[in-house]
């Protein structure tokens, strides 16, 4: 077994989530990962810096872009406090 799969395996016995149960916490069904959320965002930039800007679409493209990066600061805190656990069990583990 991994040291991965240990861990998860480990975890999962203490009633933890494991590895496995990270990656999709808190992920609703249909909604981007942050890679693609990241990667919206980046094209609604260009768009809005781009020359033929459409104004009938322009608010409809700042309200995505605001949603699109409450998803991934929601992510970004959510893997943190998922490393917070990991570096912890570590720690307990150490000693």
């Amino acid at each position: 077994m991994t040291d991965e799969g240990a861990a998860a395996a480990g975890a999962a016995g203490r009633g933890e989530p494991g590895y496995a149960e990270m990656g999709a916490a808190g992920r609703d069904e249909g909604e981007p990962g942050y890679a693609e959320a990241m990667a919206e965002l980046d094209g609604i930039l260009r768009e809005l810096e781009g020359d033929a800007v459409d104004v009938d679409r322009l608010a409809e493209r700042v309200a995505r872009a605001a949603d699109l990066i409450r998803l991934c600061r929601d992510r970004i805190g959510t893997a943190r406090l998922q490393i917070e656990r990991v570096v912890a069990e570590l720690d307990r583990n150490a000693e």
